[in-house]
């Protein structure tokens, strides 16, 4: 038998609070056969949230509740609360702002049946254009207008050692 170092975690919970995201990917891979879709989420930290829609109850039938969460998502992120039908696509790259929240419960099933998880609910969607008013491009023009600003002070400095 051999001793194997592993990899540290690098999971974490997203803190409870509003938070701004950018829809990254819609996986409607599953939908037509199962009613599942996912939402890969990610906040200006870079911190990700898998959002999922499940469509069909347990009976095959449509689950109306899902159906208008999904519909009120997909129009907070596209800023178009009149649209009737979408590609699940379009809203990949836009901004929804939510407040999260944490819920604690028993898992009743699996090899940790028993035992406490804690799951992260987004509630509360708003509209959001940017993070924090800031797009991600806005804020890796930044970044590289600050690498441009400390490189030309760096040949500022040369120019004063002549």
């Amino acid at each position: 038998m051999a001793k194997m170092k592993l990899a540290e975690s690098t999971f974490k919970l997203i803190p409870e609070g509003t938070h701004t995201f950018k829809v990254m990917e819609v996986d409607d891979s599953k939908y037509a056969d199962f009613g599942k879709i996912e939402v890969k989420l990610q906040t200006a930290k870079g911190d990700t949230h898998i959002e999922r829609f499940t469509f069909l109850n347990g009976k095959g039938e449509l689950n109306e509740t899902t159906l208008k969460v999904w519909s009120y998502f997909a129009r907070t992120c596209l800023n178009n609360f009149q649209a009737d039908e979408i590609d699940t696509q379009d809203i990949v790259g836009c901004y929804i702002t939510a407040t999260v929240k944490h819920e604690t419960y028993t898992r009743t099933k699996g090899e940790k049946a028993g035992t406490e998880g804690t799951s992260v609910r987004l509630n509360d969607y708003t509209v959001a254009t940017k993070f924090g008013g800031k797009s991600m491009d806005d804020l890796y023009d930044e970044e590289v207008d600050k690498a441009i600003e400390d490189d030309l002070d760096d040949l500022d400095d040369l120019d004063d050692l002549d």
